[in-house]
């Protein structure tokens, strides 16, 4: 077998167990079914709702009153008001596009079956026999035709068909299909099981368009009401298109259709290989098994590795948006969290592999998305808060609307577990921090000045006139909140709003140094400059309690969920580098790690991935490897997806940056090679993984040891430093 594929021996019968596909924009789900071939089709644009402005203009009358009584320990009441005046509506839904279905004539019992996703190639495959013929379906999602492609091979007659759960038309021609369609102009999140009517149709939702073309076939064609057959062909080429045409050359072959989408594919994937050891033909769901058995399969950890990696490449390319929670893969039309981006941790651990697994080119969607995020962010600081510079809350849609949500479509205030989550003001700040790290790992000088700076100065901006005063005279945060976590009040009730946590600080922190790294960088001196300089100063620093753990509210508090999810507190452990010299709060934050482990008895998917990389930075290889084991047994689909549960591609994503957080570091600290080995992970080779300044690292080792590194400067052209150990 190829040292890339993942196999299966059976059609998906559900759709954790389909084989993405996707060019950035345009997504589809194999199932590889026998007689009916279903392609499930997502278009990232194609979300519910419209644009307009859903910021709270009275929100800033109540902002003094709220801190006021934080500040006297009326948390309750603080929340209350949170949540009657100072919340906004909530975000729209990704939605899908639909199902192309294709179903094969007198097709029943097959042999020989095989379904693979090929990562080397970026192509999915559906082979076996039946009748004496031997079938056989090829998928790709190419960039550079912005189409999705289908291949069939072996004598067959076939019947194709568009289905949608959106509002749609298709009128069929010999041709092809041509489709048209309207997205609802509101879905409510799935999570509010209470809304009378979760969808309204409306007439202001977006419209779309595409097309199913017929490229060739050798067979009969006939067109019928909606439909297109066709008969007696052993070669039919299909293309699927949305919303962006197509690029397809007239005439153009399937051989030459695949070679350059391969060639444009692997010029990103073949940056970086992993090997801990030779593949296995088994299928994926017998590999899982095993490993849920308790087995050891370091080939698995590779595959899982270089499958992030593909399903980044396959969700972000220039041109298109950053992967949502569910990458572009979703089927239900109130997709999970509306399939939206959620920002206390969702899309910044999205972002964590682009610099060091090779994946530079995957950074700018994000980077134009953010350009939305900016502006309408800084609309909200002024309306909500009277604030300069840009905020984000906790969620993000397709309109990029940065207001606290929490409030259902209609009604007029949240409740006092939507004001726990939705008034999270720190979103902005936290992704902002992507932008000085690419500058780390390309020291693009005009990334710097062009993308770096604006954006840091608008969070700074924001940050400046959001600390007030503490008590002791230094400068906090309030209101704050550790997100999703919550502590109980000397009566027993849970609140989740204080002054002064743990994540706040660190990245308030993080924010002022990389800024004021970056106008050094650019020789700028100013009068805001020396603002930050100076608020910096005054900031408060995070705190250690008695017991050595590091304080999640800045004060010893207990805490409702000891083995909460989230660890947002050693920010500064990881992904943030402020710790990277503090022996003392790298004791710290370990504490609480170690304290959130005993008291959870699993971590789904993010949060097992964050363990893997915060065991990583403190260096220990057991314990990073023991959450790659986890992530594999508990977390992982049979296609290997993450599963929060349900899917989300965080975990997919933050655990490949695990693991090459175990291979090498960049971290604030030097690099460090091998920092985390599992002693499972015996002998091994890794290629092309990167280093700050442009730079890639390869490594082999044997019996748990270095044998030999190199480290390649950013233009090939020059010397490269090449150790043997």
């Amino acid at each position: 077998m190829a040292e890339l594929e993942m196999n299966y021996d059976q059609p998906a019968r559900q759709w954790e167990e389909t084989l993405p596909v996707g060019n950035g924009s345009l997504g589809g789900m194999v199932w590889g079914g026998i007689g009916v071939e279903r392609i499930g089709l997502n278009q990232e644009t194609l979300w519910s709702g419209y644009y307009r402005d859903k910021n709270n203009p009275s929100a800033f009358q109540y902002l003094a009153q709220v801190r006021r009584l934080i500040q006297a320990g009326r948390n309750h009441e603080a929340e209350a008001i949170m949540a009657a005046h100072m919340l906004g509506e909530n975000n729209e839904s990704y939605l899908p596009l639909g199902n192309l279905e294709l179903e094969f004539l007198n097709q029943h019992v097959a042999s020989n079956y095989h379904r693979v996703l090929d990562l080397a190639t970026a192509t999915a495959t559906v082979s076996y026999d039946m009748n004496g013929e031997h079938l056989r379906r090829e998928v790709i999602a190419s960039f550079p035709h912005q189409a999705i492609l289908i291949h069939l091979t072996g004598r067959q007659s076939f019947q194709v068909r568009f289905s949608s759960l959106l509002q749609h038309a298709v009128v069929a021609a010999r041709t092809g299909l041509t489709i048209t369609g309207q997205c609802p102009e509101h879905v409510e999140p799935e999570y509010n099981w209470d809304v009378p009517a979760p969808i309204l149709q409306g007439t202001r939702g977006q419209h779309f368009q595409g097309a199913v073309r017929l490229l060739h076939t050798d067979g009969r064609t006939y067109a019928y009401d909606q439909m297109l057959e066709v008969r007696d062909a052993s070669d039919t080429l299909l293309a699927v298109e949305f919303v962006k045409p197509a690029r397809l050359p007239a005439g153009a072959t399937w051989d030459q259709l695949l070679s350059v989408h391969v060639a444009d594919y692997r010029r990103l994937f073949a940056t970086v290989s992993l090997d801990l050891g030779p593949q296995s033909d088994l299928p994926v769901p017998l590999r899982l098994a095993a490993v849920r058995n308790g087995a050891s399969d370091p080939a698995l950890v590779a595959l899982y590795f270089q499958y992030g990696r593909y399903l980044m490449i396959a969700s972000a390319r220039p041109g298109s948006l950053p992967p949502n929670l569910q990458g572009i893969w979703s089927w239900q039309l109130r997709a999970p969290w509306s399939g939206n981006w959620t920002t206390d941790i969702n899309l910044e651990m999205n972002c964590w592999p682009l610099q060091s697994c090779n994946l530079l080119d995957c950074f700018t969607p994000f980077v134009d998305f953010m350009h939305g995020v900016v502006k309408e962010g800084t609309k909200t600081a002024r309306i909500n808060y009277h604030a300069r510079g840009f905020v984000a809350h906790c969620n993000l849609d397709y309109w990029q609307n940065t207001n606290p949500v929490g409030i259902n479509y209609g009604d007029h205030e949240g409740n006092a577990v939507s004001v726990w989550w939705g008034m999270w003001p720190m979103a902005g700040v936290w992704l902002a921090q992507e932008f000085y790290k690419h500058y780390e790992y390309t020291k693009d000088r005009a990334f710097l000045a062009a993308e770096v700076y604006p954006v840091l100065k608008e969070a700074s901006a924001f940050l400046c006139d959001w600390l007030v005063e503490a008590p002791d005279g230094q400068l906090t945060t309030c209101p704050a909140d550790s997100p999703e976590n919550q502590f109980l009040l000397p009566d027993g009730e849970p609140a989740a709003w204080t002054a002064g946590v743990a994540l706040d600080l660190e990245l308030t922190a993080a924010t002022f140094r990389d800024f004021l790294r970056t106008t050094t960088a650019l020789g700028l001196d100013d009068a805001f400059t020396r603002e930050v300089a100076a608020k910096a100063a005054r900031l408060q620093e995070t705190r250690v309690g008695a017991d050595g753990r590091l304080l999640e509210w800045g004060k010893p508090l207990p805490e409702r969920e000891p083995g909460h999810r989230h660890l947002s507190p050693v920010f500064g452990l990881y992904p943030g580098d402020l710790f990277a010299n503090d022996a003392k709060r790298q004791v710290a934050c370990r504490k609480l790690i170690e304290s959130r482990v005993a008291h959870s008895t699993e971590q789904i998917g993010w949060s097992c991935a964050w363990l893997i990389n915060l065991y990583a930075i403190l260096g220990d290889g057991e314990q990073a490897g023991r959450f790659v084991r986890n992530l594999l047994a508990q977390s992982t689909l049979a296609n290997l997806w993450d599963s929060c549960p349900p899917f989300q591609i965080d975990g997919n994503f933050g655990a490949i940056a695990g693991i090459a957080n175990m291979l090498v570091q960049d971290h604030g600290a030097g690099v460090r090679l091998l920092p985390a080995l599992p002693a499972e992970w015996r002998d091994g080779s890794v290629t092309g993984l990167r280093l700050k300044g442009g730079r890639t690292v390869d490594l082999t080792w044997r019996d748990h040891r270095l044998v030999a590194h190199k480290i390649h400067e950013p233009k090939e052209e020059a010397s490269s430093i090449d150790d043997k150990i």
